[in-house]
């Protein structure tokens, strides 16, 4: 009888712990799930931005660039 018990309480704890585990879980992702999406919304917004500023730099770069090698040839 002590020994069912003794397997019962070794059985059952981890049980119920995993159980609880996975049910906060599962509300946690429900609660933050749009705050996520929200998230990633923006996250994505931002490497766009990012992208088109990088691009302007690189324009600008290649103009300046571009400017002093003209103007070193005509001081030559």
């Amino acid at each position: 009888m002590l020994t069912e018990d003794i397997v019962g309480i070794i059985v059952g704890v981890p049980g119920v712990i995993v159980f609880t585990f996975l049910v906060m879980r599962y509300k946690l992702k429900k609660e933050l799930g749009p705050v996520v999406d929200a998230l990633r919304d923006d996250l994505d917004d931002t490497r766009e931005q990012l992208a088109e500023v990088q691009e302007r730099l690189d324009f600008a770069e290649r103009v300046l660039t571009a400017g002093r090698a003209s103007q070193e040839d005509r001081n030559g």
